[in-house]
């Protein structure tokens, strides 16, 4: 299988997740992850070069519109347009990057995926979350930041949606969002009452999109959205068992009957500088080789 010489703006990301919770008991872990990075004006040229790639067809990976959004009533551009046209954004200057999971032999589970909308200047402006739960309920977040307001892109929402058994329902979320060529962070803050209950952070390298560093996250990870779906209920069980409280699955009023809800812009709100991040773990684990974005 030989390499493409074209050249995309799409991207693997590779690192790892981690969760700590310290409310009630303590629990914190890491674990390795992928995703594609998807710039959405490349789907016909990624799907040219990557044979294992697919949309909207069946293949190894695939990825479909109804897993996201709307369900695939408009497309994930055109429906992402939508709602920067709403908010006063121009999406014809926009650059839109898709971060979630593929589907892997059909399967696929993204507790989240991330939108990341730069504007011409290759500033970060809005970033759209759509969480997931296992229930089958999805819910779109929009955070937006006004250019210029720093390096760190941050917005908080209200939660507006059931996901986990552990956390109320009367809880926000902060988001924060570090990146450069080579790195993203992406770090969300869970708190109820204004004391912190979960922090999830994921910590990754951009890798470029060739068939060659397919295959090596195919060889090492093969199943990463099954894997992370077996996580959660195994670290589920390990929280009830350990006598973290459960709240029982309630739908949302305001849900509506199709998965798919949307919150309004986000107002940022001043907060300490990042350094109140929590501690970074590293990336990759211990005596994993780290590739780099020139890597082939």
């Amino acid at each position: 299988m030989t390499e493409q010489p074209e050249q995309f703006r799409s991207h693997f990301l590779v690192g790892t997740i981690r969760h700590r919770r310290d409310r009630v008991v303590t629990s914190d872990f890491t674990h390795h992850v992928w995703y594609l990075a998807l710039d959405l004006d490349e789907q016909a040229k990624v799907a040219r070069a990557l044979p294992l790639l697919s949309f909207n067809r069946r293949n190894l990976l695939e990825l479909r519109d109804v897993d996201h959004l709307d369900g695939g009533i408009k497309g994930l551009r055109a429906n992402i347009s939508e709602r920067l046209l709403a908010h006063g954004f121009d999406p014809t200057m926009m650059r839109i990057t898709l971060i979630a999971y593929p589907r892997v032999l059909g399967y696929v589970f993204n507790p989240v995926s991330f939108y990341l909308c730069h504007d011409a200047a290759d500033t970060l402006r809005v970033v759209l979350a759509e969480v997931h739960n296992t229930h089958g309920d999805r819910q779109v977040y929009e955070f937006s930041q006004d250019a210029g307001d720093g390096p760190m892109f941050r917005g908080t929402q209200d939660k507006r949606m059931y996901v986990s058994p552990f956390i109320a329902a009367d809880a926000h979320y902060e988001l924060l969002v570090r990146e450069d060529d080579e790195r993203l962070t992406v770090t969300i803050r869970e708190n109820e009452c204004d004391e912190p209950v979960l922090v999830a952070q994921l910590q990754v390298r951009r890798v470029p999109l060739t068939n060659r560093n397919l295959l090596r996250l195919l060889a090492r990870d093969p199943l990463v959205p099954l894997k992370t779906s077996a996580l959660i209920f195994w670290h589920a069980i390990r929280l009830w068992w350990r006598g973290v409280p459960w709240h029982r699955y309630r739908r949302n009023p305001d849900q509506a009957d199709r998965p798919t809800t949307e919150t309004t812009m986000s107002c940022l709100r001043e907060v300490s500088p990042e350094a109140d991040l929590p501690a970074p773990r590293p990336e990759l684990p211990s005596g994993t080789a780290r590739p780099s974005y020139g890597e082939r």
